[in-house]
C-alpha cells in the first residue's frame, strides 16, 4: 500500500513496512515484551477506510502468495498438525470446536475453514469498528479506525467467549500468557475439564522460547494443566515435514 501511495510513508508503521524495518514491529511483539494492543492497532489502522470485502480479498491473496522467510513454504502451511488432528478428533466425537485468537477476527475467519475445517461463525478474535455505507449497489460494510474493547487476549478472552458463545468451554488449549484466563475459565464450570498448554521448546523443527508464556508455564503445575512439549510429545509439527 505504501508503494502505491507515497503519502502513507509519513506514518511510522507504513514507513517501517515499506523500508523493511522489522525492528519497528519486533518491539511491539508481545513475545518480546511489547503490547499486543499496540501491535493490533498498527495492523488494524493500516486497513481502516476500506470495504470489508476488499480486506477479505487481501487476506486470500496473502494466503496464496506469502511465504515464511525461514521455512520457505506458504504461511497457510505453517499449521501445527497435532492441533489439526485434535480438532478433527473432537469434531468426530460431537464436540463444537471454536478458535479463540488474539489476532484479527476477519483474518482468522477468512482462513479457518480451509486450514482447520472450522466454520467462520465459530471463530472469535480481536475486532475493529465497522460502519455501513450506502451506495447505489446497496449497503457496504466499511472498516473504521479503532479497536473494539476488550481485545481477545488475556482477561479479554473470557469476555469474548461469553459474548460469542454464551457458555464456558470444557476443553481449552493455548500457548502463551494471553491464554491463561481461558485455560483457567475451562476449569470453573460444573463439568470435567481439560486445559492444555503447548510449550514451544523445539528450536530445530520450530522455535524454542518461553518469553510471553512464563506466567502460564509457572501456573500450569499448580492448576493441573497438561503441558505439551513440541520437542518430546509431537512426532510431527508441520504437515509439510
Amino acid at each position: 500500500m505504501a508503494t502505491d501511495d507515497p503519502t502513507l510513508r509519513d506514518k511510522p508503521h507504513f514507513r517501517a513496512a515499506y523500508e523493511g524495518d522489522m525492528d519497528y514491529f519486533a518491539q511491539l511483539d508481545p513475545h518480546a515484551g511489547g503490547n499486543v494492543q499496540d501491535l493490533l492497532q498498527v495492523v488494524f489502522d493500516s486497513h481502516a477506510g476500506m470495504p470489508q470485502a476488499e480486506f477479505k480479498a487481501m487476506v486470500v491473496e496473502f494466503m496464496i502468495t506469502a511465504r515464511h522467510p525461514r521455512f520457505d513454504v506458504l504461511f497457510k502451511q505453517m499449521v501445527y498438525q497435532p492441533m489439526v488432528e485434535l480438532i478433527h478428533y473432537l469434531r468426530d466425537h460431537d464436540f463444537k470446536v471454536f478458535i479463540c485468537s488474539g489476532g484479527g477476527m476477519t483474518f482468522m475467519r477468512s482462513v479457518a475453514e480451509e486450514i482447520y475445517g472450522i466454520p467462520r461463525e465459530r471463530v472469535i478474535g480481536s475486532n475493529i469498528s465497522f460502519e455501513t455505507e450506502m451506495t447505489d449497489d446497496g449497503p457496504v460494510v466499511m472498516r473504521k479506525p479503532g479497536i473494539i474493547e476488550p481485545i481477545d487476549d488475556g482477561p479479554g478472552k473470557p469476555i469474548n467467549i461469553e459474548l460469542h458463545i454464551g457458555r464456558k468451554p470444557i476443553l481449552a488449549a493455548g500457548n502463551s500468557d494471553g491464554d491463561m484466563h481461558m485455560l483457567w475459565l475451562a476449569q470453573t464450570g460444573s463439568f470435567p475439564s481439560l486445559s492444555l498448554l503447548v510449550h514451544h521448546d523445539d528450536a530445530e523443527r520450530e522455535y524454542a522460547y518461553d518469553i510471553g508464556s512464563e506466567k502460564t508455564l509457572e501456573m500450569a503445575p499448580e492448576r493441573g494443566w497438561s503441558v505439551v512439549s513440541m520437542k518430546n510429545d509431537w512426532k510431527t509439527i508441520f504437515a509439510f515435514e
